[in-house]
């Protein structure tokens, strides 16, 4: 009998050991089921290629994309949401970004990114693929640099499992885009009321300048200086929210909106007479030596208000060229405007 007895308390307790192994195995079955937590965002951008005789074809992207929520693994081709991503104190998550040769091309606002941390994957235009493919990152943002239907393609070979995510505000309604890629970014970070705060800032910085710029009558200018040559920006254009939402009165309301803007002469600034000239040099801002101030000594224009009264501001070249679009730089922008507006 008792042989019995111990039999059967044998058997139950192996039936409970094999119950419980069932439930923990049950358990790490629904845990691995359940993966990494994503959050769904809105990934719109337009895909540009270059057609026959030089003119451009367009195809509009507009899909839901589920992203992981704090990703570990980033790849950053836009150094606005870069900034961004810096701000929220997730700097970690990014494995790669495009540094030029010798950290050339990074805004000093992004010195913290110059680290052998970092992988560097070429540069904007010129991504290296075969590092992107070693990396094998879990998100790639990209900006209009990167998006043609060519470079796409090869990122997603290079990193089948990646999410490529387009984070750069279009010229339309600029400063509302640039708040919602600062929002979407926290969003991606589960850092959403961080994101609003610094839309918040931006907002606050907006309106201060807004109210300068409402307090001058000057006419403004905005010329791109490349190797000599010269091209303006005006209204609905690449800098088109100096006008559009801070109240610049351009000199002309028919400058060309093409992204290289409209190229100009020494004579068409004369004729304009422009009060205030905001000033960019591009090839500083990709490695050249050419500075807007040398080429804007010219005595065509030496009668121009703006020459005349000292009103010429040399903008940050990289800031603005390389890094437009991100919460933070487009606050560094607003205060340069700022400053120029209280000489």
């Amino acid at each position: 009998m008792k042989k019995f007895y111990l039999l059967f308390t044998v058997m139950v307790l192996m039936v409970l050991a094999a119950c419980g192994n069932g439930e923990s195995t049950s358990e790490s079955e629904a845990s691995e089921s359940e993966g990494q937590e994503t959050v769904e965002v809105e990934n719109q951008f337009t895909i540009s290629d270059e057609a026959a005789e030089g003119e451009e074809a367009s195809e509009e992207v507009s899909e839901t994309v589920e992203v992981p929520v704090n990703p570990e693994k980033v790849a950053v081709f836009d150094y606005g949401a870069l900034s961004t991503i810096h701000e929220l104190g997730e700097a970690d998550s990014i494995v790669g970004l495009p540094k030029g040769q010798s950290a050339s091309t990074l805004p000093d606002e992004l010195e913290a990114f110059q680290g052998d941390e970092y992988a560097n994957l070429g540069t904007l235009k010129d991504p290296d693929f075969e590092k992107i493919a070693e990396l094998q990152p879990e998100v790639i943002m990209i900006s209009g640099r990167q998006a043609t239907s060519a470079m796409i393609s090869e990122f997603e070979k290079a990193a089948p499992d990646a999410q490529v995510l387009y984070v750069a505000p279009s010229n339309e309604n600029y400063f509302e885009e640039v708040k919602h890629y600062t929002q979407m970014i926290g969003d991606i970070y589960d850092k959403s009321s961080e994101a609003e705060s610094l839309n918040a800032d931006l907002d606050s910085k907006i309106e201060e300048v807004k109210q300068k710029v409402a307090d001058t009558d000057e006419t403004m200018l905005f010329v791109m200086a490349n190797e000599g040559e010269l091209s303006a920006h005006g209204p609905g254009g690449r800098y088109g929210f100096l006008f559009d939402d801070l109240g610049f009165e351009p000199v002309d309301e028919e400058i060309s909106t093409t992204r290289h803007g409209q190229a100009i002469s020494y004579e068409y600034i004369n004729d304009r007479n422009p009060g205030i000239i905001l000033a960019l040099d591009r090839g500083s801002a990709i490695g050249g030596e050419s500075s807007s101030s040398t080429v804007l000594d010219n005595n065509v224009i030496q009668d121009v208000d703006a020459i005349k009264n000292d009103r010429v501001v040399d903008l940050d070249a990289k800031l603005w060229y390389l890094a437009s679009g991100g919460v933070m730089t487009t606050i560094g922008q607003l205060e340069e405007i700022e400053q120029a507006l209280e000489q």
